[in-house]
């Protein structure tokens, strides 16, 4: 088959998946019925290469009721976006399209990009242009946006020239102005693209850092959970740090900054917070490098993939208590308890952040928790640490011990003082073998079998009433099995008997009395 007969069954392969695909099909039906660009992000992507999914369609007026009749003739379902700025969305099983309208009374497309955020963002093409972008056939399967006469990209701001040089550059103060969001915004960009935000911009958003109390907390959230979610989290806090646009967002890192901290640190504490995100990001990375054994700790990150955002912040967050604990002893500096502090501290972040719940409490657990490794090696270093104490630290952490070592483990790499012990990454490590194969080899076993004893045989056998004793006796009794104390339903009455006549026992009595 000669080049003439591929090109027509290329054509034939296009025409039948476009006739095939309801969302295509009206798509093409658009594009040839009236004036409609993709514009924005879309053409950033297809220029750097990157699949899109996700359009932005403009058209000169009517996009709320041209993406209420897309969404019924495709089965879409429509989301109102913004009434008043004429902004809908209609989402499909393969494709999220946004409708928009030109903005702010402009006359023509060109008057429409100059008025958006950054020049890689205002550019467009037509939507016959773009159609076959999204067209997976064997020849167009590679197929991207070229900067060729036929595309005809329309890219009145130098949006072109930037996005070659890797430059992020606002379009003019005005129009971030017009939404602060778009402040956080760049460094979004920042963080995903791995591109530079030029000075002027810079200046800018140093400028107008203050505006973002105007801007809904869930808009806010949302930009900094793609943050986190980049690999580029930890330079990206850094460099909004150093406009701070990251302190009018957690106002609460400003006593941080430039607080010295004992000889293990290097940093005060709003650089080694820092710092701790970036040693989490490699760890995320690549955990071998510190961990041995490494393939649980690789399964544990892959399986928990929607929590590596909450680690890094766990990561941010963790040392947040101390300046409100800041004390001195015998002339050394003290921050007794800021692990506590700093976990009430992120519920509170959280709340008026509007985290979702769970989020935020394992977030603040993880605050709470970051020291008990630290103390744990104590233990180690004696030939421990105890089965009991590995315990209850897993009977705080669940299945999640794994999250609670990389926190330790980066925050150790973060600390680079003249104080710190060269072996402490490597204690971490060997402290984390030891919890994991207790985790796996003891107590896992336990929690997987029937219990011995149940809340019901409690309340028969010993004629306790329902209440937090039974939980506490249940857990005791678990311990017990643990340590290798109880293996059989008889050995578990006969302990829990000596266990009530125990101090310890009747501690636990009283306190629920």
């Amino acid at each position: 088959m000669g080049d003439c007969g591929k090109i027509a069954e290329v054509k034939n392969g296009y025409d039948y998946i476009i006739e095939m695909h309801p969302v295509l099909k009206e798509l093409e039906i658009l594009s040839s019925s009236r004036e409609a660009y993709v514009a924005g992000g879309p053409v950033r992507d297809w220029l750097l290469g990157r699949k899109v999914l996700d359009l932005d369609l403009v058209v000169p007026d009517g996009a709320i009721a041209l993406a209420r009749k897309f969404a019924q003739s495709t089965t879409g379902h429509f989301v109102m976006l913004d009434e008043k700025e004429g902004v809908a969305r209609v989402v499909c099983k393969d494709f999220i399209l946004d409708f928009s309208q030109y903005r702010d009374m402009a006359n023509n497309i060109e008057e429409d990009l100059y008025q958006r955020d950054f020049t890689i963002n205002a550019m467009a093409v037509s939507l016959s242009s773009a159609l076959p972008l999204l067209v997976e056939v064997p020849a167009l399967s590679n197929h991207q946006i070229t900067k060729s006469p036929n595309h005809q990209i329309l890219d009145p701001t130098g949006g072109l020239a930037d996005l070659d040089n890797r430059i992020i550059k606002a379009i003019s103060q005005k129009n971030l102005e017009s939404d602060p969001l778009r402040l956080l915004r760049a460094y979004r960009f920042r963080s995903q693209l791995d591109f530079e935000i030029e000075q002027r911009t810079r200046d800018y958003i140093r400028d107008l850092s203050g505006s973002m109390d105007s801007v809904a907390s869930e808009r806010i959230s949302h930009e900094l959970r793609l943050i986190m979610e980049s690999e580029r989290g930890g330079r990206t806090l850094h460099e909004m740090v150093r406009v701070r646009l990251l302190q009018v967002l957690i106002p609460e890192i400003n006593p941080m900054d430039g607080m010295p901290q004992p000889g293990y640190h290097h940093l005060d504490v709003l650089g080694h917070s820092l710092a701790a995100v970036e040693a989490m990001e490699d760890l995320i990375a690549n955990p071998c490098n510190k961990f041995f054994p490494c393939g649980p700790m690789e399964h544990w990150i892959a399986e928990n993939s929607a929590r590596i955002p909450d680690l890094k912040w766990a990561a941010f967050l963790h040392d947040i208590g101390k300046p409100s604990c800041k004390g001195e002893k015998q002339g050394r500096t003290t921050f007794y308890r800021h692990d506590y502090k700093g976990s009430d501290m992120v519920l509170v972040i959280g709340k008026r952040l509007r985290w979702p719940k769970q989020e935020t409490i394992f977030v603040a657990k993880l605050a709470r928790l970051h020291m008990r490794p630290f103390h744990l090696l104590k233990d180690i270093r004696q030939g421990g640490p105890t089965k009991r104490a590995m315990r209850r630290l897993l009977a705080e952490t669940g299945a999640d011990y794994p999250a609670l070592f990389l926190l330790a483990m980066a925050d150790s790499m973060a600390g680079c003082g003249p104080l710190k012990p060269l072996e402490l990454d490597a204690e971490l490590a060997g402290l984390w073998e030891k919890v994991h194969t207790f985790y796996q080899d003891w107590l896992k076993p336990v929690k997987m079998r029937p219990r011995l004893l149940t809340g019901h045989d409690l309340q028969r056998i010993f004629e306790l009433s329902p209440g937090p004793l039974i939980g506490k006796s249940l857990d005791a009794l678990e311990g017990a099995q643990v340590e290798g104390a109880v293996s059989t339903r008889d050995e578990a009455v006969s302990w829990l008997r000596a266990w009530f006549d125990s101090d310890e026992g009747a501690l636990v009595d009283v306190s629920q009395s």
